[in-house]
């Protein structure tokens, strides 16, 4: 059974503003593995997609004093969570923003992003995060509007953000990790915390 692209269109949003779970997350980021270069197989994506995913989550959450997205495994993650949640009509609309990206790194400076120089990947970058729109709020898996495309650039940011944050990497080393199920304590003072808490 296929979907039409209006209910496509709200299932992103739904999926993304409702139907994840810190546990969901985990045990997808738990089978990716981590590295800087595409030695993975994708599932869903081309190739070609997958590099250019993997240029713009590096390029997004580079590696600093911490773990850079590919250190911890985000392309793979995203490619992974569109395999096993997503609907076909989703997959293909992710898959055609990912070309659409590119097409724009060729049109902007003439080549494929993933040859661009920094400098270039990060004023693309900037140029889609200023023309993209937010995602369509949502409560419960209730839509609160729909979006007029397909929200690539946002879905594929939240993802990225979701997965590395999620990751057991950040959330054990980075953040305070405090495992579920726990000890619960109503009333922690901040300065007993030192960091901010993850699930």
């Amino acid at each position: 059974m296929t979907m039409n692209r209006r209910e496509a269109l709200k299932g992103t949003a739904m999926i993304l503003g409702y139907a994840f779970t810190g546990s969901t997350v985990a045990a997808l980021m738990q089978s990716c593995d981590s590295g800087a270069k595409l030695t993975w197989i994708p599932q869903v994506l081309s190739e070609t997609q997958a590099k250019t995913l993997s240029a713009i989550v590096d390029r997004i959450l580079p590696k600093t004093a911490t773990p850079g997205a590919l250190e911890v495994g985000v392309d793979q993650f995203i490619d992974k969570i569109l395999q096993k949640v997503f609907p076909e009509d989703i997959q293909k609309g992710f898959s055609g923003g990912l070309d659409s990206f590119n097409a724009a790194a060729n049109t902007a400076f003439g080549k494929d992003f993933t040859n661009g120089s920094a400098e270039q990947q990060d004023q693309l970058i900037r140029d889609f995060e200023e023309k993209s729109g937010p995602l369509p709020g949502s409560m419960w898996g209730f839509s609160f509007g729909e979006p007029t495309e397909f929200p690539f650039y946002r879905m594929m940011k939240e993802l990225a953000l979701m997965g590395y944050f999620q990751s057991e990497k950040v959330g054990k080393e980075i953040l305070a990790y405090n495992p579920i199920p726990g000890p619960y304590e109503g009333c922690i003072p901040y300065s007993d915390v030192g960091k901010i808490w993850t699930e």
